[in-house]
């Protein structure tokens, strides 16, 4: 009783501590995007001819390329993000001076000292910099939807690479006593419509909770010596020790049941068995990726004469 009164008050803790995170974040995320709408405005103003019809600030030509290249890539890329703010700025400045070399300045602005440079430069930075801030608050966000899914649905399914000493094991104990292995490969239904309903707000709360929710789902129905994994393609893999191929197929019918009674989710699957289809587990892998398929609408009796077909 103890333990479950303690389990419910260390849920309401990380679940307050994650809406006052998650509202940080939005505010934060709201105050980066308007940074960036200013800039984007100041810039453009700046570029447009006043009363005597010359512009403000007359920047080349290179310089909006610069700015329309620079701000969707270091917001775009993820690995950008992760780094000091300092490194994109650095990049972008060299590109920018490799341009300043390679090209005529003369033939787009006739402002070819040196103060306009700087103050391209600056101007190239602080875009940048906040393009940065505001890819760094969508992260934070997307890890805050994750820690907030996985508090619902505390099911932790990792990822292929943090299990392959126990992979390595399974293979081998299946290799040297000559048992029955297989591996399953569980993917949601990309022709579904709910799923394209999902797929169509990525990065977003439904998304996040569709897949741990979907992992709690499997997890549910393991045995003890099943080994749950995930990838990066937003496939569920399940590694199953004294498993063949007709046993493998009446546990991916379950599992589809399952999902599709509580989420209303189709799946589909592909299985390969050790070591008669495949030698390693990425063969094991890649074979059973190839063979993804939708399921068939077993009912239950369906199940049934399968079972005793393959046992007579």
């Amino acid at each position: 009783m103890y333990q479950r009164i303690e389990r419910k008050t260390f849920v309401r803790v990380s679940m307050f501590t994650i809406q006052k995170d998650g509202t940080d974040a939005m505010t934060s995320f709201k105050r980066s995007f308007l940074g960036l709408a200013i800039y984007l405005a100041i810039v453009l103003i700046l570029g447009q001819k006043d009363n005597v019809d010359s512009p403000i600030i007359n920047f080349p030509s290179y310089f909006y390329l610069t700015i329309m290249v620079a701000l969707p890539v270091t917001f775009l890329l993820p690995s950008l993000s992760k780094v000091s703010v300092y490194v994109p700025i650095l990049v972008w400045t060299g590109m920018y001076f490799i341009l300043l070399q390679s090209l005529d300045r003369t033939k787009s602005t006739d402002s070819t000292d040196l103060s306009a440079i700087v103050l391209e430069l600056i101007f190239l930075g602080m875009g940048v910099w906040l393009t940065h801030q505001m890819a760094t608050q969508v992260r934070l966000a997307e890890s805050l939807l994750d820690a907030l899914a996985l508090e619902t649905f505390p099911s932790h399914v990792p990822d292929i690479e943090s299990e392959r000493p126990r992979i390595k094991l399974e293979l081998t104990r299946s290799r040297r006593y000559q048992r029955p292995l297989s591996l399953l490969v569980i993917k949601l239904d990309a022709d579904d419509y709910t799923t394209k309903k999902v797929k169509s707000i990525r990065n977003d709360l439904m998304e996040h909770f569709t897949f741990v929710q979907v992992g709690q789902i499997i997890t549910e129905l393991l045995r003890q010596t099943d080994l749950f994994l995930r990838d990066q393609q937003g496939c569920y893999i399940i590694l199953c020790p004294e498993t063949n191929m007709s046993s493998v197929e009446l546990f991916a019918t379950r599992i589809s049941q399952a999902i599709e009674n509580k989420t209303g989710l189709q799946v589909q699957y592909g299985a390969a068995s050790f070591p008669d289809e495949a030698l390693t587990f990425e063969d094991l892998l890649r074979t059973a990726r190839t063979r993804l398929a939708p399921l068939p609408n077993f009912t239950n009796d369906a199940i049934l004469n399968k079972v005793f077909k393959d046992v007579g």
